[in-house]
């Protein structure tokens, strides 16, 4: 039911209707307002008040009503700029405050308005990474003969929907004109970020991969699933020659949305080693200083808890990131 409030203009008839002796219920049915009202202002005239006196009156009653503007402590603003400048989000921000118990909360859609109405720094928000435009065309090389993600769909059925740990994603990111190339890999079950520092050669890559399973134990990885490129050539010797036992599948050709989670965690990595990045100035060391600050922020999927917090619940290793 619509409500319209009552002008000037209204409470100037209202009152030459009073004065002129005309009763409520006929003054309401001339001027199409409900009685109620009428009763209401004419028993304001009848204690003396003026137009202007009951106008001012309800002004300030207006003023009163909405939803009050939110003002953040000095505290709090501060905390959220810091939290923004270690790359967490603004729903991150939200969730981690109502788990921790946090006497001044506010929640996710509330950030977002205090960002668009420049309260917070929009520019500390994340960025997010560019779609293929329509039309393109995959031109790297495939793997022609492998096991594709329908076999670990079969073998490990609850791989798909991220309630077993165990199960990895994996592709590279390639740095200035595509010399160098980092392999990354997220866990599944507990979004936990791997940087392993390799080149785009298939024997790197395995190199890489074999000596960081070499630091596993086998309770920590089960299967890990790959973009389908020639870096990953090598997958059967990975298999073969790795220290736990571990199966390798792969996705499809031009199916990234098949190993989603990869693909956002690259996204999210990109901020830190961004495509004009020399890849070859970076050790091993600054690749896990960099997982472990993306590992180490709430994510509402884990229901605010952070990667490094739900590895630990599962393997009861504090970390899974490679020796530098």
């Amino acid at each position: 039911m619509s409500f319209n409030h009552i002008n000037i203009n209204q409470l100037t008839n209202l009152e030459a209707n009073y004065y002129l002796g005309v009763n409520a219920r006929a003054c309401a049915q001339r001027m199409k307002i409900g009685k109620d009202k009428v009763y209401r202002y004419y028993k304001l005239f009848m204690q003396g008040l003026t137009v202007q006196e009951i106008y001012n009156q309800y002004l300030i009653n207006k003023s009163r009503c909405g939803k009050k503007p939110i003002v953040l402590s000095k505290e709090k603003l501060n905390d959220i700029n810091n939290k923004l400048e270690n790359d967490w989000s603004l729903d991150a921000i939200a969730g981690r405050d109502k788990i921790d118990g946090k006497d001044e909360k506010i929640s996710t859609k509330t950030l977002y308005k205090l960002a668009k109405q420049g309260v917070i720094d929009i520019n500390k928000l994340r960025r997010k990474g560019k779609n293929n435009p329509k039309g393109h065309n995959e031109i790297r090389c495939k793997i022609n003969t492998c096991k594709t993600i329908h076999g670990i769909d079969e073998k490990y059925p609850n791989a798909k929907t991220s309630i077993e740990y165990g199960h990895f994603e994996g592709d590279t990111i390639v740095g200035k004109a595509r010399k160098l190339a980092i392999v990354t890999l997220v866990e599944k079950y507990s979004k936990y970020i791997v940087l392993l520092k390799a080149s785009r050669k298939s024997d790197d890559v395995k190199e890489a991969i074999c000596k960081w399973l070499s630091s596993l134990h086998n309770s920590c990885i089960s299967t890990i699933t790959f973009d389908i490129g020639k870096e990953f050539s090598k997958w059967s010797d990975i298999e073969k020659d790795s220290s736990v036992n571990i199966e390798i599948y792969f996705g499809d050709s031009g199916s990234p949305g098949q190993r989603c989670l990869n693909e956002n965690s690259n996204g999210i990595v990109r901020k830190d080693l961004p495509k004009s990045t020399d890849l070859s100035v970076y050790s091993q060391e600054e690749l896990n200083m960099i997982a472990y600050k993306w590992n180490s922020i709430p994510k509402k999927s884990l229901n605010y808890k952070t990667p490094n917090e739900v590895i630990k619940e599962a393997t009861e290793f504090e970390s899974l990131l490679p020796v530098a």
